[in-house]
């Protein structure tokens, strides 16, 4: 329903000539029930009031994955602080775990692809999900707001 550009209050379309609050004349004047007169006031005091929210994008989502997947910050930067944080136990029991196992396996004088090989593993999987985020539209982050 649209609202009286004086008073605020709503009135029916059928009301269009007269507000029947405060009397104003073509209470809707530049406004229809789709939109909303910008030079309107705000009101503080209403409590429905939606909250900002910073804007992410898909871009920065990448590059948090690409560089510090391994961390959670590309979850926290989309605000699922759980996700976040079990992504980041997950990967470092996947870490030290594969090197554990890699350096059971592999002989003494590679010893470095004990290490190499889980952190490229790791690695790899972070840059898939940053790939994902990337070209995925219509995606959310934990506020609810698209990633653009």
């Amino acid at each position: 329903m649209p609202y009286c550009r004086n008073c605020g209050a709503r009135i029916t379309k059928f009301e269009k000539e007269i507000c029947p609050v405060c009397g104003t004349k073509y209470p809707l004047d530049g406004a229809t029930s789709d939109t909303v007169e910008i030079t309107s006031q705000l009101n503080v005091h209403q409590k429905d009031t939606k909250k900002v929210y910073d804007v992410h994008f898909r871009l920065n989502t990448f590059i948090w994955f690409t560089f510090l997947g391994w961390t959670g910050a590309g979850w926290f930067y989309l605000k699922f602080k759980k996700i976040g944080a079990i992504w980041l136990a997950a990967n470092l029991l996947v870490l030290g775990g594969l090197m554990a196992l890699f350096a059971l396996v592999v002989l003494e004088p590679t010893a470095w692809l004990a290490y190499l090989a889980p952190v490229s593993i790791v690695y790899l999987v972070n840059i898939g999900v940053g790939i994902f985020y990337l070209c995925k539209t219509n995606l959310k982050d934990g506020n609810g707001e698209f990633i653009r």
